[in-house]
């Protein structure tokens, strides 16, 4: 029967070197499209009605939503897109919709009480 080979160091010794571990960003957060809605900066709610959508639903959108958002981060940051630059937004983000490479964006709608529709496009990293 082989002979155990004796210690050098404790378990004590190897848990006392670590570094202390680092804090995380806290709890988990979903983004607007997970968790279904989304507060604007003017305070409005809005109800996700569906998504991800079709590229030419959503080029639809561009011109027809009251609002358009881009979630940047997977929706850590939101950027609201003002009117007349919907359209040079559009045209920078509609060939990544759905892609393959990084990043890539994901169009839903989105619904407030009163009526008005809201276009919201994730960035996914």
């Amino acid at each position: 029967m082989p002979k155990k080979r004796p210690r050098t160091v404790s378990f004590a010794v190897v848990l006392e070197s670590l570094e202390p571990a680092e804090p995380d960003g806290g709890p988990f957060v979903l983004s607007p499209a997970g968790a279904g809605e989304l507060a604007d900066a003017d305070g409005c709610r809005w109800k996700v009605l569906r998504g991800p959508l079709d590229v030419r639903l959503a080029k639809r959108l561009v011109h027809g939503a009251d609002v358009m958002i881009i979630g940047e981060g997977a929706g850590d940051r939101l950027r609201c897109v003002p009117v007349e630059e919907k359209g040079a937004a559009w045209a920078g983000i509609k060939d990544r919709i759905g892609s393959e490479g990084l990043p890539s964006y994901q169009p839903y709608q989105f619904i407030s009480a009163d009526g008005r529709q809201l276009l919201y496009i994730e960035q996914t990293c």
